[in-house]
């Protein structure tokens, strides 16, 4: 189990903790790692990671790159020199006071239905000009082919190389 956002969670270098609230079951090395990915993105997570490590790398922790800080905690945790503790969070209604029923924040049973006719179909744009003719332009490549010109500059460059 890793700790879920409806707990209140913190990690913990003690290597003799019985704390009741620590938690000990993690889902093995890829788990944790998965996990810890989550805090990739977040400055202040990933400094809290690297203050973890400091005692442990022989560099800077500002100098490793997030994904070794990740993969180094991830060690830790498993290895059990470093662990967390997590303690469920409480849970205050919008008027301030506690509520002790689980409640849904969106119930099945006020749901509407969302309408479901599909979307309008997309038009593309045209790919010859209005303006253009369709008919005197074939007529024109037919007669280039006929005489042997070019009409291409792919064309062009192998009739050049030819003479």
């Amino acid at each position: 189990m890793l700790p879920l956002p409806q707990f209140e969670w913190w990690f913990c270098q003690e290597l003799i903790c019985t704390e009741p609230d620590r938690v000990d079951d993690l889902p093995g090395r890829l788990g944790t790692r998965l996990w810890l990915q989550q805090f990739k993105g977040d400055p202040y997570q990933m400094r809290v990671l690297r203050d973890l490590l400091s005692n442990q790398l022989l560099m800077p922790p500002s100098r490793v790159a997030d994904d070794a800080v990740i993969e180094q905690i991830a060690d830790l945790l498993n290895s059990d020199r470093l662990h967390i503790h997590a303690k469920e969070m409480e849970t205050i209604a919008a008027g301030g006071a506690e509520t002790s029923d689980q409640s849904v924040a969106f119930p099945l049973s006020e749901r509407q239905s969302r309408d479901t006719a599909p979307p309008p179909p997309v038009a593309d744009a045209p790919t010859f000009s209005p303006k253009g003719n369709p008919s005197a332009q074939a007529a024109a490549l037919a007669a280039a082919a006929a005489s042997g010109t070019p009409f291409c500059q792919e064309c062009q460059k192998s009739q050049k190389a030819a003479t």
